[in-house]
């Protein structure tokens, strides 16, 4: 299985469902202005996946050459190219997760299986809790300190969270950090709907 979510598998309408449904960051809620239009332009363009969309913007004289093609702002396109590069997650090192075992992030470490990817890829990967917080932080938005506080809550893989119930979700991860004091940032029903959503891709699309 993939660490990452195969971009080349991902149609454009259902990317942008998933925008749709995001909590966007204030900077970036500019994505949903004109949003359908901009896809069908993108569409008539010949793309047909997200590969093929964030290749197209991959330099600034190819964004600026499909700004042009599409009529979709250059200025649009440069945050949407943002929003994209989060589809792939940035490798966590093992050494960030809070109370893994020292002695074993060395071990690891001597191995050349220094992060959460090395990890997901590695013989050593199975149901163990390092196992179940290099699985976790997969998911979009989902940090070393928000894996954990997933795993305490009971959601101890991708595969939980793509099950889950965001409101009973956001309750049991609620109460584990009420206790422990993991992060300081509310988190909300609509937060843990896209953890769910993006856990359901990444299913859909790992393969």
């Amino acid at each position: 299985m993939r660490y990452n979510t195969d971009l080349s598998s991902l149609g454009p309408q259902e990317y942008k469902e998933l925008l749709k449904r995001q909590n966007l960051l204030p900077g970036r809620r500019v994505l949903l202005q004109n949003i359908d239009q901009n896809f069908e332009h993108f569409e008539n363009e010949g793309i047909c996946n997200v590969a093929e969309l964030k290749k197209r913007l991959s330099t600034t004289l190819k964004l600026a050459a499909f700004a042009q093609a599409t009529g979709v702002s250059k200025e649009y396109l440069t945050i949407l190219k943002r929003e994209i590069g989060s589809l792939e997650q940035k490798p966590i090192p093992l050494a960030d997760f809070p109370d893994v075992d020292e002695t074993l992030i060395s071990r690891l470490n001597d191995q050349g299986i220094r992060n959460s990817k090395d990890h997901f890829e590695s013989r050593h990967h199975g149901v163990d809790e390092l196992s179940c917080l290099c699985d976790l932080v997969r998911i979009n938005g989902v940090g070393a300190v928000a894996a954990t506080t997933f795993y305490e809550a009971g959601y101890r893989s991708v595969d939980d969270v793509a099950s889950a119930d965001a409101a009973a979700m956001l309750e049991s991860v609620s109460k584990v950090n009420d206790s422990k004091h993991y992060y300081k940032a509310k988190l909300g029903v609509k937060d843990m709907q896209f953890c769910i959503d993006f856990a359901s891709l990444l299913i859909k699309y790992c393969k």
